[in-house]
């Protein structure tokens, strides 16, 4: 049984897969022309994207805008939202918020993306004495390369760390008998204690998608975009009731449809194990991250909506297999110095859980990801 909620509850939020859009934006508010040392990545930037952010800068200002031609040159390129920022910031104009959160939106967008996240569980089951909670933190950094011309390929690699209601000796007695079970030193405490907390380093995974540049058109204004690649997961826990024991891989896709008021999506993964320990059960586990987002105009770029994570364990009994939750949440965009950071909370119930088992019951995530378009490198 405790082999079986690991299973299913600890890779609830393990590759919380869509990049998710949040929204980022450019102030058109300072008055003064920024130095080149504080330019946004100016270290890593060349001479003349310095330069060119600089005049984006002013433009976006309007201190500097002697010429009105380029002014409203700017201004229509800004408007586009189809255009190339590369080119937009070679122009010497810089990209308009509403430019950068539609870009943000897009789960398999040119941008790097360090996504912290955390989510603090409670767990119930059948005998479980009350409710128990699990907390874990996950870094997933996401990238892009290119493909030639056309694709991009997604790199996303989650690391966590998890504090779990879980005795960490349930992890000596994976793959023994009852016979030796019985007479296992670790027993007496095990049954005293059985929701004794372990804390440590999750499994480590990485998903990789290759997606076309170009969006599909919608008669509507709206675009689809989609990716397929693979994932993996690797037996890197710290204790092995922090983890499968198994490598694991498997097929992954995401497709969005990203209108002007709403952002939907899906981002399945599965991972069947292929090696590893003997003694720990096989993995077959699926995880599909949907989105359901509203974009409110603005400012702020607020959005509001759900991004939970439903869990199938096809090596659980029929009632224990699905976690299925429904949330809410809220995000916007804050900009520390110039850097665009999303930080959001969500409230999310699982109204399909397991009946026989520990499982999820609620889950509040908390998110802060700061975001780095490609463009500025």
């Amino acid at each position: 049984m405790m082999k079986r909620y690991l299973g299913l509850t600890l890779g609830v939020s393990m590759l919380t897969c869509a990049s998710l859009a949040g929204a980022a934006s450019q102030s058109p508010q300072q008055a003064t022309r920024p130095a080149e040392a504080d330019l946004p990545f100016g270290n890593s930037a060349s001479g003349g994207y310095r330069h060119e952010l600089q005049l984006a800068q002013n433009d976006a200002n309007g201190n500097a805008t002697a010429n009105p031609a380029s002014s409203d040159k700017c201004a229509r390129m800004q408007n586009d939202f189809d255009i190339d920022l590369h080119e937009l910031v070679k122009a010497g104009c810089q990209p308009s918020q509403a430019q950068i959160a539609k870009l943000m939106d897009n789960p398999v967008g040119n941008l790097v993306i360090l996504f912290n996240q955390f989510d603090y569980t409670a767990l119930k089951g059948p005998n479980s004495g009350g409710t128990h909670y699990m907390g874990k933190y996950s870094f997933m950094p996401t990238f892009p390369t290119e493909l030639g011309e056309d694709w991009n390929m997604i790199h996303r690699i989650p690391i966590s760390y998890t504090d779990a209601p879980v005795n960490k000796d349930f992890g000596d007695l994976a793959g023994m008998g009852p016979d030796t079970i019985i007479h296992s030193p670790e027993l007496p405490g095990l049954l005293e204690n059985p929701y004794d907390r372990t804390h440590g380093m999750g499994d480590l995974g990485y998903v990789g998608l290759a997606s076309p540049k170009a969006p599909i058109k919608l008669a509507n204004g709206a675009k689809l975009v989609w990716g397929v690649g693979g994932t993996a997961l690797f037996p890197t826990a710290e204790y092995d009731v922090l983890g499968q024991g198994k490598y694991s891989v498997g097929p992954t896709a995401v497709v969005a449809y990203l209108g002007q008021d709403w952002s939907l999506g899906v981002f399945p993964q599965h991972w069947w194990s292929v090696a590893g320990d003997d003694d720990r059960d096989d993995v077959s586990l699926t995880n599909i991250q949907y989105f359901i987002v509203h974009n409110i105009p603005g400012d702020a770029q607020w959005r509001v909506g759900m991004t939970p994570n439903v869990t199938v364990n096809w090596k659980a009994t029929s009632d224990n297999k699905v976690t299925f939750p429904v949330g809410l949440g809220i995000s916007r965009l804050f900009k520390f110095g110039q850097l665009p950071v999303r930080l959001g909370a969500e409230v999310q119930y699982s109204a399909i859980h397991p009946e026989d088992q520990l499982g999820s019951r609620w889950n509040f995530r908390l998110i802060f990801v700061p975001v780095i378009p490609t463009f500025m490198f």
